[in-house]
């Protein structure tokens, strides 16, 4: 009897342990740093090439405001300073 018990016991710690995995693996995992190493500054890149933008304000995680285009090729940080990146963000 005292093994069926710690039998149940065992299967259910188990069974709620690979639930919490599971629901864990699903959460988004916040960044916790700078994603932008290096800027793109300078030369317009042409906005047919823009795919799309994001805007990460500054926070706890980075002290600047981030702007990442993806473009065809892939995706680059542009300088939020920059008149020609303002004008793609308010757009």
């Amino acid at each position: 009897m005292k093994f069926t018990a710690a039998a149940f016991v065992f299967l259910t710690c188990m069974t709620l342990l690979s639930t919490t995995e599971v629901i864990a693996a699903r959460l988004p995992i916040p960044h916790l740093r700078c994603q932008c190493v290096k800027m793109h500054s300078g030369k317009q890149i042409n906005p047919k090439l823009i795919q799309k933008v994001q805007k990460i304000p500054a926070g706890p995680q980075c002290k600047k405001m981030e702007i990442i285009a993806t473009l065809k090729n892939g995706q680059t940080c542009l300088n939020p300073n920059d008149e020609w990146v303002q004008k793609i963000i308010r757009s």
